[in-house]
């Protein structure tokens, strides 16, 4: 009996919550749930909590794990996830429009994991110039210090005065359709980002894709129109339909992390890049290059350049029109690798392959199926720590 007059007394606080929200016009809500499952990919209506922006007229606060359902419209706003650090967040974004002029539209500040679902039409947009916060420089619609994982069957429709979407941690998307067009990089993380689904259209001032570390390409359908398309250190394709048109390098492996040696590594997909004229190449690489299969179509003045050695075990090259049998360096370097796989003898850069395992979902740090960043004295040998295990260092 006790139990149950507790719930009933849970159950009441917060429809007393709701009914009151729905008629004031105040600055800031704090919404809270009792619900603390964990994220999954699937989700309980019944037990979720349903926040209508349309009963806010600045910012909407969520600080206690939970799923919440997000609908409505806010013009100048802000949904903000303040939780502890081991808090798990599901958000259902459901037919939802947040516009702010200098805030992120969606600000993970504190998490443990955000999942984020897209059902139905959704829209986020930042009208003018982000202001930060206390200790934080923030410049994307959606902007996140937490991991993040975002999939669904909707649209998210994102305009941005600088980055689309950003995260200061591991980053997956899964699935959904994704219209992005902003000043600066489309997608933005610091550590892992993996795309495993999803179309996705972008327009963006500098890069399409952009993590520090390690970029896998799982699947997907990307249509990228950019400086540059795809930017990491370490750089894996498995599957997609990649369309690249850039001013600048369609895909890019630069020394941005020390965990990791520069390369673009190719085993599958259907790939599409088409270059500025100028100083541009299709792909380029501080380090390797690395094509096992796939379909690689490059219409430009350089298809590649790269400090390293290129390998070439399998799938289909096309170079203005025409089938190459070797992936020919064009501004100097190493010799190319040739139809066999075979590549000069050397250390680091100049032959050996890089050393370790690879990351591969970012919230565990696993390559799926064993998979291994190729072996050598390329690099250092190291374990690669997921957030996880960088939380017990």
């Amino acid at each position: 009996m006790k139990n149950i007059m507790v719930k009933i007394i849970i159950i009441s606080i917060m429809m007393a919550a709701v009914t009151t929200g729905c008629g004031k016009t105040g600055s800031s809500k704090m919404i809270q749930t009792a619900d603390e499952t964990s994220v999954i990919s699937g989700y309980d209506e019944d037990e979720a909590t349903i926040i209508d922006l349309s009963n806010y007229s600045d910012t909407a606060e969520i600080n206690e794990a939970g799923t919440y359902i997000i609908t409505g419209e806010l013009s100048d706003g802000s949904l903000i996830i303040n939780c502890g650090e081991d808090d798990e967040i599901q958000i259902i974004l459901r037919d939802t429009s947040i516009i702010s002029d200098d805030l992120a539209p969606i600000y993970i500040k504190s998490a443990k994991q955000v999942n984020i679902t897209i059902e139905g039409d959704n829209i986020l947009e930042n009208t003018g110039v982000f202001n930060t916060d206390e200790e934080e420089e923030i410049d994307g619609v959606i902007y996140s210090k937490s991991d993040l994982m975002i999939g669904g069957t909707g649209t998210l429709e994102i305009s941005s005065s600088g980055k689309g979407i950003v995260c200061k941690e591991s980053f997956e998307i899964s699935g959904g359709t994704y219209m992005i067009t902003a000043t600066d990089d489309g997608i933005n993380t610091n550590d892992v980002l993996t795309v495993s689904g999803g179309t996705f259209t972008i327009e963006a001032g500098d890069d399409g894709l952009h993590t520090d570390g390690y970029m896998a390409i799982k699947g997907g359908t990307i249509d990228i129109n950019a400086s540059e398309g795809l930017e990491a250190t370490y750089i894996v394709i498995d599957n997609g339909d990649i369309s690249i048109t850039a001013t600048d390098d369609g895909i890019n492996a630069a020394a941005k992390s020390d965990d990791y040696t520069p390369t673009v590594e190719i085993n599958g997909g259907n790939i599409t890049i088409v270059m500025g004229q100028g100083d541009t190449d299709g792909i380029d690489s501080n380090g390797n290059i690395i094509i096992n299969g796939g379909v690689i179509d490059i219409s430009g003045q350089s298809a590649y350049d790269y400090d390293g050695y290129a390998e070439l075990s399998g799938g289909t090259i096309i170079v203005n029109g025409e089938e190459v049998e070797k992936i020919e360096n064009q501004f100097g370097g190493k010799q190319p690798g040739n139809s066999r796989g075979e590549a000069p003898v050397g250390n680091g850069y100049e032959g050996d392959k890089p050393m370790g395992d690879a990351p591969g979902e970012p919230m565990d740090g696993s390559r799926p199926d064993g998979g291994m960043r190729p072996g050598g004295t390329g690099q250092p040998e190291q374990e690669f720590m997921s957030p996880e295990s960088q939380d017990d260092v």
